[in-house]
């Protein structure tokens, strides 16, 4: 088998509402992401995504295209799929950096194994331990008033793990927020303060001798990335747990988070951390010191989810709590059938081959902003959609594909 052509899309999908995040992010209204088609000569296709957000990502969906088009293209054609060992390493060689890009390659190439030979791609990372896992709900910033209205939403729901984000607030609202919202549910619910890397060391300080005996489970990512020290002397500070996100983004950052002590469980996101091949060796390394895994999300849609869940389902340090497998849930649209899957706050680990998804390609091609195709000659671009004439869905008009070369 042989890979004989490329097609990228860049999709933009607003969320149903927008999501405040810490002042680092500020507040999202859209998701953006790269969709990666990769054909073979049997008539079987993978299916990648990238999920890129500067600043928390160095990549965006502009370099995921053009270093696909111009690096990573040029190898895969012509090469085997299943090879998928061999096609990692090489990239690793070629690229510095890049790895959403490489995780989309990696997810489709997986994609493929699994649908050659009829098996979920959990089969070739060891197999399954989860057939189901609970969903983590996340809030956004605001009052302890909103922040009470949306826990209440979401234990509706069926959710008994809520994630706060933090860190667009001064600290001693943060504080506040924190304590009313474990003093009022934290008997009842796992909550998670994830803070996005929106305060300094001395903020994190206050916020940890601030909020006193109204102690969250966990707390995700307080600081800036790059000083393990600080890191390490906030784990030392707190009863409960601590976890790295933004920290954790190679094999090498894992080894130094370790060396240092600096964290108590690690943030997974398969895009961020570049397929399914590096996050699951990320978690068996983690494993043997003792660290446990949270399996996040970028704000990402049904491919790259589906991905995640492959890795998540095989993994025996998951944290006793809710998993992030429900991006999908917080966009307007999706462009895959993932949802499926999620049933009062518990995702099932999907049975079909693969990574267990299926595109929607009406949807694909409404949702697309930016199109590429790939083959043994030159990539063509198609026009580029500029603006979107509706948010509520593709309209008749806009479900025309564009001409591909």
């Amino acid at each position: 088998m042989k890979i004989t052509g490329l097609e990228l899309f860049h999709i933009s999908i607003p969320f149903r509402q927008p999501y405040k995040l810490s002042k680092v992010y500020g507040t999202l209204t859209d998701a953006h992401a790269v969709v990666l088609k990769v054909h073979t000569d049997a008539g079987i296709v993978g299916l990648g995504e990238a999920d890129p957000k500067n600043p928390f990502t160095e990549e965006t969906p502009g370099s995921v295209m053009a270093v696909i088009r111009e690096v990573i293209a040029p190898y895969l054609l012509g090469r085997d799929p299943l090879r998928i060992a061999e096609i990692d390493s090489h990239l690793d060689q070629a690229l510095r950096g890049n790895l959403m890009s490489r995780g989309a390659v990696n997810m489709a190439l997986f994609d493929i194994i699994g649908k050659v030979h009829q098996l979920p791609a959990h089969v070739f990372l060891g197999g399954i331990r989860h057939e189901q896992l609970p969903l983590l709900g996340p809030i956004g910033s605001g009052s302890p008033a909103e922040d009470a209205e949306a826990i209440e939403a979401l234990m509706q729901q069926g959710y008994r793990t809520v994630m706060i984000k933090m860190g667009a607030l001064p600290v001693d609202e943060e504080i506040r927020r924190a304590v009313a919202a474990v003093d009022r549910y934290g008997d009842r619910l796992t909550l998670i303060m994830d803070a996005n890397q929106g305060w300094t060391f001395k903020e994190t300080l206050t916020f940890v001798d601030g909020i006193g005996g109204s102690e969250p489970a966990v707390l995700e990512q307080p600081m800036a990335t790059g000083d393990l020290a600080k890191l390490r002397n906030i784990r030392d500070r707190i009863p409960y747990l601590l976890s790295v996100d933004e920290s954790l983004v190679t094999l090498a950052d894992a080894a130094g988070v370790i060396r240092a002590e600096a964290a108590d469980a690690f943030s997974i996101k398969v895009s961020k951390n570049g397929g399914l091949s590096k996050s699951h060796t990320i978690a068996r390394a983690a494993e043997v010191f003792g660290i446990k895994i949270l399996l996040n999300s970028m704000l990402e849609f049904g491919i790259t989810q589906a991905a995640s869940l492959q890795v998540g389902c095989t993994l025996n340090n998951l944290l006793d709590c809710g998993h992030a497998y429900m991006s999908v849930l917080r966009m307007s649209d999706d462009i895959t059938d993932f949802r499926k899957n999620i049933s009062d706050a518990v995702v099932t680990v999907p049975r079909e081959p693969g990574l267990g998804v299926r595109v929607d390609d009406g949807k694909l091609d409404a949702y697309t902003v930016d199109y590429l195709k790939i083959e043994q000659k030159a990539p063509v671009r198609s026009s580029v959609r500029k603006t979107r004439k509706s948010n509520s869905g593709p309209s008749a008009s806009r479900r025309q594909r564009k001409k591909r070369a």
